[in-house]
């Protein structure tokens, strides 16, 4: 009797064991094609992405440049305007002569490869972060920046102040000879 207690917990392992490696087996294969097919959709929505991202800034690009185009025209067409309307001398002009230089040379540049940098453009200094010195002048990260130096009191103000009250004690030989 405790040989078949003994062969049936013995099968019931064994089956078990069995049964638990046909279950792994088969489970890993199913893990396996699930993870390829996420991968799949991953690399097609990547793709998507990519694809979306460059039509929009093909399209911004576009946009930009109609804008840039659009604004040409319609100061093109403000100047013209205040020529042919406005009497000379009574309206400053000093919207058109600044701005139709550097629109038709920006014309100029956009059909040639090779972009010339207008008179104007290369007279024109950016700004500093820094205050312009000369070669005397000491910098602002100098350790004296700022410190005055006290000057010396010229020999007739020295003359005309009053001695010390501790000098004055002491007579001087001067003094001793004129006193005696």
């Amino acid at each position: 009797m405790e040989n078949i207690w003994l062969l049936s917990i013995a099968a019931l392992i064994i089956g078990a064991v069995i049964g638990f490696l046909m279950g792994r087996s088969g489970g890993n294969n199913n893990r396996q094609t699930e993870l390829t097919q996420q991968l799949e959709d991953t690399r097609q929505e990547l793709e998507s992405y990519k694809s979306e991202v460059a039509e929009h800034f093909e399209k911004t690009a576009s946009l930009v440049n109609d804008l840039t185009n659009s604004y040409k025209d319609v100061h093109q067409h403000l100047a013209e305007g205040a020529q042919e309307l406005c009497q000379p001398g009574t309206i400053d002009m000093a919207l058109e002569p600044a701005m139709t230089p550097k629109l038709e040379s920006d014309e100029t540049a956009s059909d040639t490869s090779s972009p010339t940098p207008s008179v104007e453009e290369e007279s024109v200094e950016p700004p500093r972060d820094y205050a312009p010195k000369t070669e005397e002048d000491e910098g602002t990260l100098s350790e004296t920046f700022g410190l005055k130096e006290e000057k010396p009191e010229s020999e007739s103000e020295v003359n005309s102040q009053e001695p010390p009250l501790a000098d004055a004690a002491i007579p001087t030989e001067e003094e001793k000879a004129k006193q005696a």
